[in-house]
């Protein structure tokens, strides 16, 4: 996980408890997850960690939790190259209850 991405979702716990903010958790719940991650590693068997805990943080937050895509990538466009990660996010996509 980026460290970007670490502080946003500690940043979710420091609302949870802000005063100013009483119904974050609602508004979190009413929100849909989704996860892509990209490594270099073979990320579809190192990923999956990642993605457990995601579920627990969506859990958590009472957010429902419809699917993710692991791919692997090094640089800017390998991505491209991973036809079964490009396949899993149409797929995910295509959903009638996605995004």
């Amino acid at each position: 996980m980026s460290g970007t991405l670490k502080l946003f979702i500690d940043r979710w716990s420091q609302t949870l408890r802000d005063p100013r903010f009483p119904d974050f958790k609602q508004q979190m719940s009413a929100k849909q997850a989704y996860v892509i991650a990209v490594g270099g590693d073979n990320p579809k068997i190192k990923g999956l960690p990642l993605i457990q805990q995601f579920e627990h943080i969506f859990h958590f937050m009472g957010m429902p939790f419809k699917g993710y895509v692991l791919g692997e990538g090094n640089r800017p466009g390998d991505i491209l190259r991973d036809h079964q990660a490009l396949s899993a996010a149409s797929r995910l996509l295509k959903r009638s209850d996605a995004i």
